[in-house]
């Protein structure tokens, strides 16, 4: 049997049973191509030690002892993963650039009987497809943008209008973080390569010829920047405005940042980072409210003064008009259904 390399642009992932990243654990958690798995011929540590050795003693002994590990590994993947593919399985498999590592185990399945595909160029010609894309490709989408004050609940309005089958992406979703200074709940962010992969992935599964639903964001989301063209897309998008009383909202993160309130020390964490902006005073009594536990009270002041003069003062907010602005006056599960079906009505008029 022959090995058959192919290029990226034209692979179709659903035609395969596995995509296969073969390289080490590292690599594989910093980006890889949507719907692969993990199976390194070498891990983090024996791909240090093993490049080390290749570098600065001998090439030859560096290859020879790092033959043996791959060996070793492979064979531990068949005893395990592989062992019960059947006679028809479908794999393609990619490493950095698509050679040695890909090729020991794409070599070993293909004697074994199984048709083996292998990414040209590897992992390599995979950000390259996805950059270009980015940078060239994505000026044929539709953007229409959720704004307004922080408790509107875009994101849950987002995921309502997904459950209508309308088309969104959730930037915060996406990047591991709901946004503001609070959003990151002490949960690790995808790298910046990891998350341009997954908008990538969003975005070449929508139709071009139907609104995609974004919540308005800066360009940075914790610290994560969103890629600039489409950073482009959303500065020029119409706006659809969402809008609810300071007591609503408040009421409503309360609830919705329920996690955060029960981890004092994380929340400390978070207002004391705004002393620089709000001032080392009104930081003082937010730390107070929070050691009482009183959220609500706290809640509503970190909206009226640091989120809302934020929002009249964003980007986003200046470079264009609002085509809308929705009131909602029920925050609750059904309140918020009503308010899709506006926002579905709006979105038909702007087209």
């Amino acid at each position: 049997m022959t090995i058959k390399r192919v290029k990226f642009s034209d692979i179709q992932i659903h035609d395969f049973d596995d995509v296969i990243d073969v390289r080490s654990p590292s690599e594989f958690e910093d980006d890889r191509i949507p719907g692969s798995i993990n199976l390194p011929v070498l891990s983090n540590a024996e791909r240090e030690m093993i490049g080390t050795m290749y570098k600065q003693k001998s090439k030859f002994e560096a290859k020879k002892l790092g033959a043996s590990i791959v060996s070793k590994n492979i064979s531990d993947h068949l005893k395990n993963y592989l062992y019960n593919k059947n006679r028809d399985w479908l794999p393609l498999i990619y490493c950095w650039r698509g050679g040695q590592r890909s090729y020991a185990l794409a070599t070993i399945l293909d004697q074994i009987g199984w048709k083996v595909e292998v990414v040209d160029g590897g992992y390599k010609s995979f950000r390259k497809h996805i950059s270009k894309f980015l940078n060239r490709n994505i000026d044929r989408y539709y953007l229409i943008l959720l704004t307004g004050n922080t408790g509107t609940a875009k994101t849950k309005v987002l995921n309502l209008i997904e459950k209508r089958n309308g088309q969104t992406i959730d930037l915060e979703s996406l990047a591991n973080h709901k946004g503001s200074v609070f959003g990151s709940q002490g949960q690790k962010q995808p790298s910046q390569k990891l998350f341009e992969t997954l908008i990538y992935d969003k975005l070449v599964n929508l139709k071009t010829n139907e609104p995609i639903f974004v919540e308005a964001e800066s360009n940075k989301i914790g610290n994560l920047h969103i890629p600039k063209e489409f950073w482009k897309l959303m500065k020029s998008a119409p706006q659809i405005e969402l809008s609810a009383t300071v007591e609503k909202r408040a009421k409503f993160l309360v609830e919705e940042y329920s996690e955060i309130t029960t981890d004092l020390d994380l929340l400390e964490k978070q207002i004391t980072s705004l002393s620089t902006i709000a001032g080392h005073k009104v930081v003082e009594s937010w730390l107070l409210m929070a050691k009482n536990k009183d959220f609500y009270e706290l809640v509503k002041q970190l909206m009226e003064k640091h989120y809302d003069p934020r929002y009249k003062r964003s980007l986003l907010r200046k470079k264009k008009e609002v085509f809308a602005i929705l009131k909602i006056e029920d925050m609750s599960q059904k309140g918020l259904s009503s308010i899709i079906d506006r926002i579905l009505q709006t979105a038909k008029k702007i087209e």
